[in-house]
C-alpha cells in the first residue's frame, strides 16, 4: 500500500497484491509482444493511438493535440475537447471481447490459442495465518 494510502478509509484501499512468477512474466511478455507486432503490422489500430504502442508517448497524444488545436484556430474553428479516465479499464478488460477481437483480426491461431488458453482456468491463492484459499 502507498504510504499517503495507510490511513485511509477508503475499502479500495485495502487489496491484496498479486504477484506473478517469473515463467509467467515470461510468458506474459511474450504473449504481449506478439499480439503488439501482430495489431501494428497489420495497421488494426487508429494512427492517432498512443497508449499500449511501442515508441509513443504522452508527449505525442500532447503534441497531436496541440496541433489539432492550433490548426482549428487557424481555421477560425471552434474547438471542443472531452477527455475521459475510465478507471481500472485495464484491469477490467471482458476476456471474451479480447479474444474475439483477436480472432476478428486474423491473429495466427497459435498466438490466438495462447492467449484463450493464458485467460482460462485463473486461480489466485491467498495464504494467511496458516490458512489456504
Amino acid at each position: 500500500m502507498k504510504p499517503e494510502a495507510q490511513n485511509s478509509k477508503e475499502v479500495t484501499k485495502y487489496r491484496p497484491i498479486s504477484l506473478l512468477n517469473m515463467g509467467g512474466k515470461v510468458l506474459e511478455k511474450a504473449m504481449i509482444d506478439r499480439i503488439n507486432h501482430h495489431i501494428c503490422s497489420n495497421e488494426f489500430l487508429n494512427r492517432n493511438q498512443c497508449g499500449f504502442i511501442p515508441q509513443t508517448s504522452t508527449i505525442d497524444a500532447i503534441m497531436a493535440v496541440k496541433e489539432f488545436f492550433q490548426e482549428g484556430f487557424r481555421k477560425g474553428e471552434i474547438i471542443v475537447i472531452v477527455s475521459l479516465d475510465v478507471e481500472g479499464a485495464f484491469n477490467s478488460a471482458w476476456v471474451p471481447s479480447v479474444l474475439k477481437s483477436l480472432q476478428e483480426s486474423g491473429c495466427p491461431r497459435n498466438l490466438y490459442n495462447l492467449t484463450k488458453n493464458y485467460f482460462s482456468q485463473r486461480k489466485a491463492t491467498i495464504a494467511t495465518n496458516n490458512i489456504k484459499i
